[in-house]
């Protein structure tokens, strides 16, 4: 079989939705699939649109063109005439449009050929309510969330301490829809002297968020807030294994890799009742409070910090409870078939 896998942007960078899409295509060539990653242009929406007119794509080189809905606006105008031709396939990790609302009318006209898509990939059976919710039959889409294995080592959990510090872990981009600022004020809201914060992500995809992000900061008492940038995944494994647990007040997620990742680490998880985020972690392992209540952020945290048989409790349920969660040979299966049945789909309609 072979495919081809459009994207846009940097696919280097240490988001969820780019580490997906790397791990499943180096899986699909392990399985003897040729892949060619096509980067469609710059991953503004500005940058998508001077790029559309041109750009090229023979889809019958083909058996199967795979679109990242990430992409949706430089293949927008070419998709239906695509599918005449090869069966397409949608990634679809988040749909902006429902990430962020205020961009839904803007959305449509860029969206609406990617739901003609021969089959839908999502990456949660919330994504695909949301799919079906846009008219969708059921029967075009493929869940295939993503695996966590890649960050397991036993050797690495419960290093030596060597001071009695309470470490909070955060890692997300810098963006409004994260909660960082409000993760922030939350924890400002109160002195913590045994406890500390570390933020790990891109700092500057929003240049103006981050200015805001850094102005409170700033005001934490006692430096107890550090930042880190986006990390390798040496160093992002030991970030998890050193904390005590995990907060990202999310206001919206395609699935929360990022939440998968605490809870193989055995880490608590603080985080807002929205989306796909409460099947993930669950009940036990998790407080989950409302979006934009940061009474309930910080009273979260406040529990967490000062009740360490707590933590423990909930590190021991977070470790039960990434124990059902998928592995990356499974996600990669799970890719494929989908392939596969866009493309025997595409077959029968021939015949």
């Amino acid at each position: 079989m072979r495919i081809a896998f459009i994207t846009v942007g940097d696919t280097k960078r240490l988001t969820g939705g780019y580490l997906y899409n790397a791990r499943i295509i180096e899986g699909l060539r392990e399985l003897g699939v040729e892949v060619e990653e096509i980067v469609a242009s710059g991953a503004a929406p500005e940058e998508q649109a001077a790029a559309a007119p041109g750009f090229d794509l023979d889809p019958r080189r083909f058996d199967v063109v795979v679109v990242d809905a990430l992409a949706r606006i430089a293949c927008a105008p070419h998709l239906d005439v695509w599918r005449e031709k090869t069966p397409v396939v949608a990634m679809v990790h988040e749909l902006p449009g429902i990430a962020s609302p205020e961009f839904a009318e803007r959305e449509q006209r860029f969206e609406g050929p990617l739901l003609r898509s021969d089959r839908l990939v999502s990456v949660s059976n919330h994504g695909k309510s949301i799919l079906e919710n846009l008219g969708v039959s059921a029967r075009r889409i493929s869940v295939v969330p993503p695996g966590t294995d890649h960050l397991i080592n036993e050797g690495m959990r419960n290093p030596r301490r060597e001071d009695e510090t309470v470490r909070a872990l955060c890692v997300a981009q810098w963006i409004p829809r994260k909660g960082i600022l409000e993760l922030v004020r939350a924890w400002n809201s109160r002195e913590r002297p045994d406890a500390r914060l570390m933020l790990i992500g891109e700092t500057d995809a929003d240049r103006q968020y981050a200015a805001a992000v850094r102005s409170a900061i700033a005001e934490a008492p006692g430096s107890s807030i550090t930042v880190t940038g986006p990390v390798d995944d040496e160093e992002l494994l030991r970030a998890y294994a050193e904390a005590d647990f995990f907060a990202l007040p999310s206001r919206y997620e395609g699935y929360g890799l990022v939440y998968a990742e605490a809870l193989t680490s055995g880490l608590p998880v603080v985080a807002c009742r929205v989306g796909p985020v409460p099947e993930l972690v669950g009940e036990d392992a998790a407080f989950l409070v409302p979006v934009g209540d940061t009474g309930a952020l910080c009273g979260a945290l406040d529990r967490l910090t000062l009740d360490a048989s707590l933590r423990a409790w909930m590190s021991e349920a977070a470790r039960r409870r990434a124990r059902t969660l998928p592995r990356w040979d499974e996600a990669v299966s799970g890719f494929h078939g989908a392939l596969r049945a866009a493309l025997a789909a595409r077959t029968r309609r021939v015949l």
